[in-house]
């Protein structure tokens, strides 16, 4: 696919990808430089001061300014689209490059600006902390079973970045660990527009010298509506045989899902898939234990629908579907969880 908007200033060890709207974007690969997150406590302090500055400035602006923000930027466009709903899995993608991979064809000052926003880095982390946390659930079984094929399930997972870049940590972190193996990833989605560039992003990963090269890794999507869990059993028992598998939501059904459907889905995948098969997704913080001063931006009704649900109560509905944490990963806005069957 040819890119509408192609970027100019490529960065060596990093491919790219187009998106249905001809955007050609850095494919996110976190073992890369231009992508590293790590941060202090006191770094991130910082980021979170300058956003709430930066809200208590914007709310000093005329109702005209703020309307024109949507047509001026990108990102602001899809932070006033997500409003009482969600972020699309494209626009959660461009938000979480980060200032500096932003392109300039399509890109401005506003868009630099809102990505170093905490917002933004808080997607950043929870990406990383997903896939750190598929490749440690995978890691064993891969270990033990050369050459047996590998099943990536991911709900609600856009362009499927966090199964992207699990398979680039393994690679990265374990050479020849995914050798000889078939690997299917599948993007259980009601969206399009993300499958559509994570599976041009795998082709530019699978190029020669690219991170994921000579590797044998297929990408399918399918469409999938979580209030509609008893969907998902014929989607898991097409599970191939044998196979190594693991689940994975990030940003998805444990941020936005009702405590029915998570528990039914969790107790889908708990019947569905062998004894092994592991879970992985991001929990958001409660009130309780996000830091007091994003509480305006969790609270506020210029926000996404997202669940303040807390680790706690998180576990209890995995308990209650046959699932226990075996690993917790805290960052900033979110707890990222890795699951074993209970």
């Amino acid at each position: 696919m040819e890119p509408r908007v192609p970027e100019k200033n490529k960065q060596a060890g990093i491919s790219y990808a187009v998106s249905d709207d001809g955007l050609e974007l850095p494919v996110i690969d976190i073992t890369h430089p231009a992508f590293a997150c790590e941060m202090s406590e006191a770094e991130i302090s910082a980021v979170i001061d300058k956003t709430m500055q930066g809200l208590r400035d914007s709310s000093k602006l005329p109702p005209e300014a703020l309307k024109e923000l949507p047509k001026r930027s990108i990102l602001w466009r899809g932070v006033f689209e997500s409003m009482g709903t969600f972020m699309s899995g494209m626009m959660t993608y461009l938000t979480r490059l980060g200032p500096q991979n932003l392109g300039d064809g399509w890109a401005n000052e506003l868009d630099r600006a809102y990505a170093a926003t905490i917002m933004p880095l808080s997607f950043r982390f929870r990406l990383r902390d997903v896939a750190h946390q598929l490749a440690w659930a995978l890691s064993p079984a891969l270990a033990a079973s050369p050459g047996k094929p590998v099943e990536l399930l991911n709900i609600a997972g856009g362009p499927a970045m966090d199964s992207l870049n699990a398979l680039i940590l393994l690679e990265h972190q374990k050479r020849g660990i995914l050798a000889g193996r078939h690997i299917r990833i599948r993007v259980l989605d009601t969206d399009q527009a993300g499958p559509h560039f994570g599976a041009r992003a795998l082709e530019a990963l699978r190029a020669p010298g690219a991170a994921l090269a000579g590797l044998d890794v297929a990408f399918e999507h399918v469409r999938y509506d979580w209030s509609k869990p008893e969907a998902l059993r014929p989607i898991v028992s097409e599970l191939a045989g044998g196979a190594i598998g693991a689940c994975s939501t990030e940003g998805g059904l444990f941020d936005y899902g009702s405590d029915q459907d998570i528990v039914a889905n969790l107790q889908v995948l708990r019947e569905g898939t062998p004894r092994d098969f592991a879970m992985v997704g991001s929990v958001v913080r409660d009130l309780g234990t996000l830091d007091a001063r994003l509480h305006v931006t969790a609270t506020g009704k210029a926000r996404p629908m997202v669940r303040w649900l807390g680790l706690a109560a998180f576990e209890a509905l995995a308990k209650k579907a046959g699932w226990k944490i075996a690993r917790v990963i805290d960052s900033t806005a979110h707890h990222v969880v890795a699951l074993h069957k209970s």
